[in-house]
Formats: C-alpha cells, structure tokens, sequence
C-alpha cells in the first residue's frame, strides 16, 4: 500500500487487482452491463489513483475502494438512466446454484430470469445494496462501510431495498 501511495504504478495494480472480482460483481448489479461496468471501474481506478494519498487507514481500502466504485456506478446509472433489457436464456448462468441441487434446471433458469428482470426495475440505490450485499456476498457492516454509511441506515435500506425487489417479482407472478 506504501509504495503505491508513493506513486508506484505497479504496486497500485497489485491492490486493483486484488479487489477487481468483488467490485465488479458489485458495480455490475447497479448498471446491469459488462461493458459498463468494466467502463465504471476504470473511472473508479483513475479516481482512486489521484485520492490515494488522502486515505489515512490503509486497512479500509478494499472498502475506500467499492465505495468509489459503487458511486460511479450509482452516477452512470441515473445519468443513463438504465432501462430493464430483455434478458434471454442466453444471460441465463450457466451453472446451477447450491439452492438448485435437485430442481429441474429449467425451472432454475425461469427463476433466475425473473429476479434479473425484477432487479432491473429497482433504483441504482437499491441494486448497489443488494449487489454488495449478495453479489459481493458481504456481510452488511461491510456493506455500511463501502457505501460510506452508517450500519443502521445499510440495514435499513437493504430491508426496503429487499421489500422492493419481492415486490417486483410478486408483480411478475400477477403478471403471468
């Protein structure tokens, strides 16, 4: 962390690196687009590169980090204001999840379809909590602390953001 507060390019990467997964799992629930969110990141890089001197506690920066990323993204995606896109089968993961062991694999796949479609009607606010939360599968001090927010309010607004989200889907299964 020294050397890349000392300007040390390479060392800055190492620590890009290191979080690269966690982050775009997260950035990626909130603009809903690879490209966009490899787009995001490198904003957020760029940023964290001319703010790393100002970090005091070299231990948050995973956390200083998301929480750059996750407002990028929260800011490409009211700037775009992103749209639900048609998903196909061919979003569809390709593996089956823990919670699938033996349920039919396409019931599987209907499923996950319809919380991508119903995640894609929340806000950028709610996506970004509910991407830290279950997508970077962090525990929600951890979310608190990437968002720059108190823990109270983290669990809060993951309680609503997870009522929205049910909502949506309960008004899918109205739908059909």
């Amino acid at each position: 962390m020294s050397a890349a507060r000392d300007g040390d390019e390479i060392a800055f990467a190492r620590l890009i690196e290191a979080e690269a997964p966690h982050v775009f799992r997260a950035v990626l629930a909130v603009v809903r687009s690879p490209q966009d969110a490899q787009e995001v990141i490198q904003d957020a890089s760029i940023r964290a590169w001319r703010q790393l001197r100002g970090l005091r506690d070299e231990a948050s920066w995973p956390a200083w980090y998301r929480r750059i990323a996750v407002r990028q993204a929260i800011d490409m995606a009211g700037r775009r204001r992103v749209r639900v896109r048609e998903i196909s089968i061919e979003d569809a993961p390709e593996t089956a999840g823990a919670g699938d062991v033996g349920r039919d694999p396409a019931s599987a796949v209907v499923e996950r379809l319809a919380v991508m479609s119903a995640l894609g009607r929340l806000t950028p606010d709610d996506r970004a909590i509910l991407g830290l939360r279950y997508g970077s599968d962090l525990e929600v001090p951890d979310v608190a602390l990437a968002l720059g927010i108190p823990l109270g309010t983290a669990k809060s607004r993951l309680h609503r953001a997870i009522s929205r989200l049910a909502a949506e889907m309960e008004a899918d299964d109205g739908d059909r």
